[in-house]
């Protein structure tokens, strides 16, 4: 065999190779392309997660300092108004040394109740208590300030959940029971955290159930509005699933739980 019979036999050979070396590198291109566009994507998952964090602090401190500024009014206002008047009625009946201790004891009521305030006030408080201790204040002042019975039970050991997550669960369970004393007409509300197990046993974050004693509703025929909407979105971009149980006259419970 000549060297003329072996040109075609190496053009082959060469164009093969050739040919394998652009598809390996177009397979690399490609790989990296994808690569770069997953990590394009976790980064706007971070974001989009970021921003429903801030959404949800902003929107829990508007609405603390609503209710705030409704306790000013009714409770401590009041307070206030009845100390005063007892210490004018002193000022111009001398000698009435009853109503002076009266006066005297709703003024020390009405300031340990702005210090309450102010101390629900203090965000880098607010950064420092847990979630637990988060919800017990909120059930407290409902009991206090909407009249409603609320229970709130807890069992095991739940997990602290991170900041970010703590905060959005935090603001969704804000919602669901403003729509409870708004919309449902309950006079009770049962809450619940407890541990949520993954395959039954291992602890996986936080269980957290509020039910209430309302009218209900049927899922079925009734339209989803933004606040339930909301509920689901700002859950799942925390990874959380939030699922309603409810039928008309039976009343509500919602689950909040980690996706399995």
């Amino acid at each position: 065999m000549n060297s003329d019979d072996l040109v075609i036999p190496i053009i082959a050979a060469t164009a093969l190779l050739l040919t394998m070396v652009g598809f390996v590198g177009l397979l690399l291109v490609l790989n990296n392309t994808r690569r770069i566009r997953h990590r394009a994507e976790l980064a706007e998952l971070q974001q989009q997660k970021d921003r429903a964090v801030m959404d949800a602090e902003r929107e829990a401190t508007q609405h603390t300092l609503r209710d705030i500024g409704r306790e000013l009014h009714d409770n401590v206002g009041q307070l206030l108004a009845v100390a005063q008047l007892g210490v004018n009625t002193v000022l111009d009946e001398t000698g009435t040394n009853p109503r002076l201790a009266a006066a005297r004891d709703a003024l020390e009521q009405g300031l340990d109740e702005v210090r309450r305030l102010g101390h629900d006030l203090n965000t880098d408080l607010w950064q420092q208590r847990t979630l637990l201790n988060a919800i017990s204040a909120e059930a407290e002042r409902l009991e206090r300030v909407a009249r409603v019975q609320v229970h709130l039970e807890v069992k095991g050991t739940p997990q602290q959940p991170p900041a970010d997550i703590s905060t959005v669960l935090y603001r969704v369970f804000q919602v669901i029971l403003t729509n409870a004393l708004k919309h449902s007409g309950a006079d009770r509300i049962d809450i619940t955290l407890a541990p949520a197990l993954a395959n039954g046993t291992t602890s996986h974050g936080l269980l957290l159930t509020i039910t209430d004693n309302g009218m209900g509703f049927d899922p079925a025929n009734t339209p989803a509005h933004a606040g339930l909407l909301n509920i689901d979105k700002r859950c799942a971009l925390i990874n959380y699933a939030a699922q309603c149980t409810t039928a008309p006259g039976g009343g509500c419970t919602w689950h909040l739980q980690p996706r399995t």
